[in-house]
């Protein structure tokens, strides 16, 4: 510290710091450089980092009203569905059933059978007890129409005159069609309807039909009838009669 010419002290001024020399310049591939590249990779962390899953938004589940109303339209629309498949496959087998029945009452195939064997049977030697034979198998119109037919002075006075017999051999009757109550029912009867006469075997067979004469000297013809019966008192009658086969 030094006096002023007033007798003051001067400050002795303070050293300035001397200059920092600048950093020397990096050469590529120096010694230095390569020194500090060592110490940075001693310096990484050596495991290995997991990739982060990336984060999925997931929508909220409707709730409240909306929602529930939402799960119950397809069980709903399920249900229907079902319900409907089984109405269908209940009227189905109703159908089936009516169609064909599980049980049918066997007394109409005999009944038929028999009944179609003395509609068609006939012979001279006791003509009126042939001709109730018929009607008593038959009900309703059809029997009012076989008890005018076979009246006096009709066909059963050609059967007499030339001392005629009829017969029907049945050789299978099928059922077509049974009501529920089983009281009415459609058959199919399939035989040969054999007619001897004085004459019949001196007459061939109509051409084109489907009759034969046979060794007897009759006339055999085959012949498929559909016939309708009901029950009348418990027992089975003809109601109606259809020639399926011309003979």
């Amino acid at each position: 510290m030094s006096d002023t010419p007033d007798g003051r002290s001067r400050p002795t001024p303070r050293p300035r710091p001397a200059a920092r020399p600048s950093p020397r310049p990096r050469i590529a591939g120096s010694r230095r450089e390569r020194d500090e590249d060592a110490t940075q990779e001693t310096r990484r962390p050596t495991g290995t980092a997991r990739p982060r899953a990336p984060r999925t938004s997931t929508a909220p589940v409707p709730d409240g009203a909306g929602g529930r109303a939402a799960r119950r339209l397809p069980a709903l629309a399920l249900a229907l569905a079902l319900v409907c498949a089984l109405a269908a496959a209940g009227a189905g087998v109703l159908l089936w059933q009516r169609l064909n029945p599980a049980y049918v009452d066997s007394s109409v195939f005999a009944a038929t059978r028999n009944g179609v064997r003395a509609l068609y049977a006939y012979d001279y030697r006791d003509s009126e007890g042939s001709v109730q034979g018929k009607l008593d198998v038959l009900t309703g119109d059809l029997r009012d129409q076989y008890e005018k037919d076979l009246g006096q002075g009709g066909i059963i006075d050609t059967y007499e005159q030339v001392s005629a017999t009829t017969s029907y051999e049945v050789l299978d009757v099928g059922l077509q069609q049974v009501n529920d109550a089983q009281d009415t029912a459609t058959l199919v009867v399939f035989g040969q309807y054999v007619v001897e006469s004085v004459n019949s075997g001196d007459q061939p067979a109509p051409e084109g039909s489907e009759c034969q004469v046979t060794p007897d000297g009759a006339q055999s013809c085959t012949q498929t009838v559909q016939v309708h019966v009901i029950k009348v008192k418990g027992d089975w009658k003809i109601s109606e009669l259809t020639l399926l086969t011309t003979s």
